[in-house]
C-alpha cells in the first residue's frame, strides 16, 4: 500500500482546499446555504484529516456531485471562477479515490 503519511497530508490539504473555498464562496454571496456548506466542508475536512474509514470516497462523492450539479449553469452562465472550482472539485475527487497513499492512510 501507499504511504500514509503522504496520504494524511494530501487529505489534510483536500480538506483545508474545501474549507477555503467555502468561506470564499461565502464572502463572495453571503447566504446560509453558504453557511451550511461551510460547516460541511468543517466537517468533511475534519474526517479526512482523522482518516475515519471510507471517508475518503464519501468526501470524493461529495465533491463530485457538486461539481456535476453545478456544472452546466456555470457553463452556461459563463461563470469561470466556479467553473475552475468545479474542475478542481473533480480533480480533488479523483485524488481521493485513485491515490495510493491516501487509501493507504484510510485503511
Amino acid at each position: 500500500m501507499g504511504d500514509s503519511v503522504k496520504g494524511r497530508s494530501i487529505a489534510s490539504c483536500i480538506g483545508v482546499y474545501m474549507i477555503l473555498k467555502s468561506v470564499v464562496n461565502l464572502v463572495i454571496g453571503f447566504s446560509v446555504n453558504n453557511i451550511v456548506t461551510l460547516l460541511v466542508c468543517v466537517a468533511f475536512a475534519y474526517g479526512l484529516r482523522t482518516g475515519k474509514k471510507y471517508f475518503n470516497y464519501i468526501t470524493a462523492v461529495f465533491l463530485a456531485a457538486i461539481a456535476l450539479y453545478h456544472l452546466k449553469g456555470n457553463i452556461d452562465g459563463r461563470q469561470w471562477l466556479y467553473l475552475i472550482e468545479g474542475i478542481a472539485d473533480i480533480v480533488c475527487a479523483a485524488i481521493l479515490v485513485i491515490s495510493k497513499d491516501i487509501r493507504g492512510y484510510f485503511s
